[in-house]
């Protein structure tokens, strides 16, 4: 027992030696900025992919929220390996025995290897039932991970929980070039208050659903969706054109109800936004959702804030062209609706009564043409024998056609109106009716 206490002790005095062995880092080395007022996030749109350099320098001084996983949901990856650690970290140190180990250990005898790892907050992996993700195939080799996305992988990554569910600070952005390929970073500063970058992606894979919306919300996106929706009544007017798939108006939308079941949702129905919650469907990531009550029958709904809440692709989730995506649909505040539907309600009553007043007095001057008699018939739309054309023009409006023919006997006219009715006059008189 003496002996081995003697050997740990003599490890222990040479524990700080240099490495002989160490991964490169690969991350920028930069100083690290001065914390920077965050801009007033003024978009009700997330952070996108593909944007220009001045977009994304917008982003500095954002906070980001990594989308939780689901509870309820099995998913898969599990570890992160594009997120790099400023600073590699000490993963592991072996002793390498030179010489065999004796009563009194010296320096020669061995030597301190110790390995290094950029990944931020590693764990190591052995053969785990899923692969790491966090970038394209080709990004992985230039990472300097041999991967393959569809096999079991071995190595150092960043554990899912080191990154779901968090949120960090945007403060810097850039493009770095490794291996002669230019990738884009994002250097985030974690609530404990550790450096670390994030390489985003820039692919076009489809099949992962990365090019159109990043694992991510802007803290200062869903803020402002709060202070423009939360407590406050709307109509859904309609989709925005942009939108993908087809949606009926006829048939609206789908969403769910708060218990998960299947809630048709109708354009013009009066919504009021009860809350802003993290909410995931049992099948992908909880995602900024927004809660309603649809106010026809206090049916409690949520909707998604974007059509891809699955980063990296969930198994068995699924895109329904009829769902109702926040960033899809056009909302109208119920006060805009009902101050329109009252002018709409404030013309139809000025029309009214500028039609009874029209009504009024044409009465008044059919009665001082023609008497009471023929008015009240002329108001009726009816004609009778011995009226003049002047009167029967009153009742029935303009013919469609006349026939007019002249002889000894005088003049004759056949007037024609639509659906076979006719009037005939002589000399300007009305003789006949055919109806």
């Amino acid at each position: 027992m003496k002996r081995i206490s003697c050997l740990l002790l003599g490890l222990g005095c040479f524990a700080s030696a240099s490495a002989q062995f160490k991964i490169e880092s690969i991350t920028p080395q930069k100083a690290d900025p001065a914390k920077v007022e965050p801009i007033v996030y003024d978009s009700l749109a997330n952070i996108r992919v593909n944007g220009p350099e001045e977009y994304y320098r917008g982003l500095v001084g954002q906070r980001l929220l990594f989308y939780p996983r689901d509870i309820h949901a099995g998913l898969r990856p599990v570890a992160y390996f594009n997120f790099l650690a400023e600073t590699p970290a000490v993963v592991r140190v072996d002793t390498t025995w030179l010489r065999k180990p004796r009563r009194k250990v010296r320096p020669e005898d061995f030597r301190i290897d110790t390995l290094y790892s950029d990944a931020y907050r590693p764990r190591f992996y052995k053969d785990e039932p899923a692969a790491a993700c966090g970038c394209t195939t080709m990004e992985s080799y230039v990472l300097g991970r041999d991967l393959c996305a569809t096999a079991p992988e071995t190595g150092w990554f960043t554990p899912a929980e080191a990154i779901e569910g968090k949120t960090f600070e945007i403060t810097g952005v850039g493009i770095h070039a490794i291996s002669e390929q230019n990738l884009r970073f994002f250097r985030l500063r974690s609530e404990e208050g550790e450096t670390l970058y994030w390489y985003a992606h820039t692919g076009k894979d489809k099949t992962n659903l990365r090019d159109e919306f990043y694992p991510v919300a802007v803290e200062g996106l869903v803020e402002k969706y709060r202070a423009a929706y939360v407590g406050k009544e709307f109509f859904l007017t309609k989709r925005k054109p942009e939108a993908p798939g087809y949606v009926s108006g006829y048939f609206g939308l789908q969403a769910k109800t708060m218990q998960g079941e299947e809630n048709r949702l109708n354009f013009g129905t009066e919504l009021k936004c009860l809350d802003i919650r993290l909410i995931g469907d049992g099948k992908g990531y909880a995602v900024p959702s927004f809660v309603f009550e649809k106010k026809e029958d206090s049916v409690r709904i949520y909707m998604p804030l974007c059509r891809f809440p699955a980063p990296f692709g969930v198994e068995g989730y699924t895109l329904g062209s009829d769902r109702a995506f926040m960033e899809e649909l056009i909302f109208t505040p119920s006060e805009e609706v009902y101050a329109q539907r009252a002018e709409e309600a404030r013309k139809r009553e000025e029309a009214r009564l500028q039609q009874e007043k029209e009504q009024k007095e044409r009465k008044a001057a059919l009665y001082r043409k023609y008497g009471k008699a023929t008015a009240d018939l002329i108001l009726e739309g009816k004609v009778r024998i011995g009226m003049t054309r002047a009167m029967c023009r009153e009742a029935w409006g303009s013919p469609e056609d006349i026939n007019t023919m002249s002889g000894s006997w005088g003049v004759h006219e056949q007037w024609v109106y639509g659906l076979s009715s006719y009037l005939y006059f002589e000399n300007g008189i009305l003789s006949s009716i055919q109806n």
